[in-house]
């Protein structure tokens, strides 16, 4: 199993977490932390979404093509 297949959801955990805490830092301007809460929320979601479905979706098939061999 390649590491690299977890960076990109690392990276966007990272950059989401980092993108809420900012927000919630930011609270004395509300357009901001409106702004950061939802681009935070959308990079943890994307995160999730990538190692939910996509990962389990390649082992599924690593799984089919060695049961064929």
């Amino acid at each position: 199993m390649s590491v690299f297949r977890f960076l990109a959801p690392a990276v966007s955990t990272l950059f989401g977490l980092y993108c809420v805490i900012w927000a919630i830092v930011a609270s004395t301007s509300t357009p901001y932390r409106i702004d950061g809460v939802f681009l935070g929320v959308l990079l943890l979601l994307l995160a999730l979404v990538y190692v939910r479905v996509i990962i389990r979706h390649e082992q599924g098939e690593s799984i089919r093509t060695d049961r064929v061999k």
